[in-house]
């Protein structure tokens, strides 16, 4: 099954991403200052979840409903939903 039926949004979600990127690094490489820094930088870190929340939401949706209506791999998604959840939360 493909990763996402959202390639649209967040096709455009990245892109928004690498721009903040890129100013990050330009940021840096002209000495901005820190408090500046770390601020472009943490809206990076939470357009990055943002991202996640998509993806996660939409797996929900499709995979994990699918498994359950078909009654194939429900422990094997359980599963793999208990470990993703245990890497968002870090």
């Amino acid at each position: 099954m493909p990763c996402c039926n959202k390639k649209q949004e967040l096709t455009n979600r990245i892109a928004r991403i690498e721009g903040h990127l890129k100013k990050v690094k330009e940021m840096i490489q002209n000495d901005a200052y820190c408090i500046d820094v770390i601020t472009q930088s943490l809206a990076v870190q939470s357009a990055l979840r943002g991202v996640d929340d998509v993806i996660l939401a939409n797996h929900l949706e499709t995979c994990v409903t699918d498994a359950f209506v078909t009654k194939k791999g429900i422990n094997e998604k359980i599963g793999e939903l208990i470990t993703t959840l245990k890497f968002m939360r870090r």
